[in-house]
């Protein structure tokens, strides 16, 4: 009882130094106190203040069991962002945002553009407590780390993957648990689709601070220096010409270009190619290339990268066993109206020669006045099994119709059943 009467107290204090932080307005502020998990081994509290001049938001997870390894209060993340016209200026925590290839971090500094978010295929929990560098996975990592035996950048940052049977239209499923024990349920696609710029430069991010470290284990540990920068200029010809770089402190410089184009009808496709200096490995280079489809009956989306052993990006620079191949491919067809079939792949090859090859295959049906669906993974290295499910979703009430597009089948998802935090 006492270990909750003073995490309460604290919270109420971090609350109200946050309101300290705004400036002054001529309109009353609002004040906003969220807990997007609340359970006496392990709950997350947010709190936020919004005001005309800004936005200060902060998080933090707390535990009311005075057994409970995670202490009283562990601060997540505290921001002040603001818009400026077309750009947004963030000044505290944030995540960087990447291109068509690179890495996004959490860091504590500046981030200034117009691009704010993450690629849609970075695994971005605000909860996921990791060992380390804050470094974000994408999926495709996270479903290659989930065959893998050990070497991975998620095992360095104690960080385990699971997968088990897919669950209702998606294909895979994959739990990630972090250095706590907690797990996570993760949706995101594998694959992005290649992001277009209008003409001109005005695509742009740019952030500058200090890595964090040990997130969620630790409130304040700050790593070495980091900086990131990505460019994206619509060019003559309908082309998009993208510019991006990172940089860590005594370890790792990267900086690469890349080539987009829409072919018409025919699709898009795109071109990307890195040159990094790490201290640990020497210069390096790395080359993806990709290309997207999609009408009202078919969609494919292909990427594959190829790199040399030396090359490093702020994800790999702790890597022993780095990539030397990867590809990505999905395809969906719409069979009949209300009815599609979709086939993803994936494989990689490491420097050491371990290959992994993934399939799954899923189809959904409309029966009566729901949807029948069956998802099929199957690993084709020895040590791997196999997983099938079937599920049926009937809506109760109106229905509101909707087009029956390639949402479900235009791209690879991952997709898990809530899972509890213990």
């Amino acid at each position: 009882m006492t270990s909750t009467i003073r995490t309460f107290f604290i919270l109420v204090a971090a609350l109200a130094l946050t309101g300290c932080a705004v400036p002054t307005v001529t309109e009353p502020e609002t004040v906003a106190v969220r807990a997007t998990s609340l359970n006496p081994a392990y709950s997350s509290i947010n709190a936020q203040v919004l005001s005309d001049a800004g936005r200060v938001d902060s998080t933090f997870v707390a535990s009311v069991d005075p057994k409970a390894l995670t202490g009283t209060l562990t601060r997540l993340q505290s921001t002040y962002s603001q818009k400026l016209g077309d750009e947004n200026l963030r000044v505290g925590d944030a995540v960087s945002s990447i291109g068509m290839w690179g890495t996004s971090v959490r860091y504590g500094g500046m981030q200034f553009g117009t691009r704010s978010e993450t690629r849609d295929d970075v695994i971005n929990s605000s909860r996921m407590a990791t060992a380390g560098l804050a470094v974000l996975p994408t999926v495709a990592d996270a479903l290659f780390a989930s065959v893998s035996d050990a070497g991975t950048g998620l095992n360095q940052r104690s960080l385990a993957v699971n997968r088990s049977l897919p669950s209702g239209s998606q294909a895979w499923n994959l739990a990630v648990k972090d250095a706590l024990g907690h797990s996570e349920s993760i949706s995101a696609p594998m694959i992005t689709r290649t992001r277009l710029a209008e003409e001109g430069c005005s695509d742009f991010s740019v952030s500058f601070g200090k890595v964090r470290e040990d997130y969620a284990l630790t409130s304040n540990s700050y790593g070495p220096t980091f900086a990131n920068t990505t460019v994206a200029c619509g060019a003559p010809l309908g082309f998009t010409i993208e510019g991006h770089g990172e940089y860590l402190a005594d370890e790792v410089t990267a900086f690469g270009v890349g080539v987009a184009r829409q072919l018409g009808s025919l699709g898009t496709a795109s071109l990307a190619f890195a040159q990094s200096n790490a201290v640990s490995g020497g210069t390096g280079w790395m080359s993806k290339v990709g290309f997207d489809h999609t009408n009202s009956i078919f969609s494919l989306m292909v990427r594959s990268r190829f790199q040399s052993r030396e090359f490093r990006d702020i994800a790999s620079t702790a890597l022993t066993d780095p990539i030397m191949q990867r590809d990505l491919a999905s395809v969906g067809v719409q069979v009949a109206e209300g009815a599609s079939l979709s086939v993803a792949y994936a494989t990689q090859t490491t420097w050491a020669r371990e290959r992994t090859n993934l399939i799954s295959v899923k189809q959904s049906l409309g029966l009566g006045r729901g949807t029948m669906s069956m998802s099929a993974g199957h690993s084709l290295e020895d040590n791997f099994g196999s997983s099938l499910f079937i599920s049926y979703k009937r809506p109760f009430g109106v229905i509101r119709h909707t087009r029956p597009v390639l949402d479900e089948i235009e791209e690879f998802q991952l997709q898990l059943p809530q899972q509890g935090s213990d």
